[in-house]
């Protein structure tokens, strides 16, 4: 029997302990239990010996994560990764499941019905300071945070490069780009470009010796305020930055983006899109949380065009890229 099966009071309880399972599977990948877990079955015991936390603890993680299908038990007592569990791998979604668990991820959804119009964010709430700022100060928390959207990143990146053709590009810039996962992937696989990595400086300056090592003279890396102006270029890339403002300073931001590339170049967004109807997709739960961290929204395919219209800016392909990711190519 599936849970929608159940009574309304069992299903409603199901879907509470929907911050257990969330909890549980964020702990495995903060304690690498799926590499831990690689090679021969091992026990609570051993793990937790080796982890240094309670056995119980250990063996409350590991039954979760088993019914959920991440590990299995071939013996009793006993557990091994399955396949499903390998994307809790460190060289998977590892970084991303680590960071939706940790605590200064975690506790502003406590404060989710705190938030106020026009007022301070969840995250601002639990943690004192608004996303971006906090995190500045806060490197331990800031190397979570961009372990975690490198790790959504790569998915993305390589559909992106296959679907999108760079073959007249020469200058492509990142803006909002993070440690530049997105714009690496690109530069890899068109060796003609030269790229610009551009977002606030405390971001950038934690991926400009590896980025510079790797690609040499066909790298910048730039640090700054978008919404004061963005680097030149014949391509600005703009990768879920949108969803995390509301509409003024989103049409601000693409009106940057739009005088960056000029007449000539193009701005293309990466965006989730909200379905029309209500479906309780990965798109309705970005959403939310971009309430939580940032009070920015995920919109419908309508409020983007409108957005890209109020910056001036004409929509020439708005396209499905992955689960819930759209791909829009604008111009001046």
């Amino acid at each position: 029997m599936t849970p929608e099966d159940g009574s309304p009071g069992e299903y409603l309880m199901y879907v509470l302990g929907g911050k257990g399972r969330a909890q549980a599977v964020s702990t495995a990948a903060a304690w690498r239990l799926a590499e831990r877990l690689a090679g021969a079955p091992r026990n609570a015991e051993q793990l937790a010996a080796e982890v240094g936390c309670p056995v119980d603890a250990m063996g409350a993680v590991l039954r979760i994560c088993a019914g959920l299908g991440f590990f299995d038990s071939p013996t009793p007592g006993e557990f091994v990764v399955t396949e499903r569990g390998r994307a809790l791998r460190g060289d998977a979604l590892g970084a991303m499941a680590e960071f939706v668990g940790a605590k200064e991820q975690w506790d502003p959804w406590s404060r989710l019905r705190e938030v106020q119009r026009d007022g301070a964010s969840a995250f601002a709430l639990a943690n004192g300071g608004a996303l971006y700022d906090w995190m500045g100060g806060h490197p331990e928390a800031a190397a979570r945070y961009d372990a975690a959207i490198d790790a959504f990143t790569k998915h993305e990146a390589a559909a992106l490069c296959a679907e999108f053709d760079f073959v007249g590009v020469r200058r492509v810039v990142d803006v909002g780009g993070g440690r530049g996962s997105l714009l690496s992937a690109v530069l890899a696989a068109n060796p003609h470009l030269h790229g610009v990595l551009f977002d606030l400086p405390h971001v950038v300056d934690r991926a400009r010796a590896r980025l510079v090592e790797r690609f040499g003279a066909r790298i910048d890396v730039a640090g700054g305020d978008f919404f004061t102006g963005v680097p030149a270029g014949d391509l600005v890339m703009v990768k879920h930055v949108l969803h995390n403002w509301n509409d003024e300073r989103a049409v601000a931001l693409l009106r940057r983006c739009g005088a960056a590339v000029g007449r000539e170049g193009r701005v293309l967004l990466l965006e989730t899109i909200l379905s029309p109807d209500n479906r309780a997709d990965m798109a309705a739960m970005l959403d939310l949380e971009m309430q939580v961290l940032l009070q920015g929204r995920v919109r419908r395919k309508p409020e983007l065009r409108r957005l890209v219209g109020d910056a001036g800016l004409v929509v020439e392909r708005f396209e499905p890229l992955t689960a819930g990711t759209w791909f829009v190519v604008a111009r001046t």
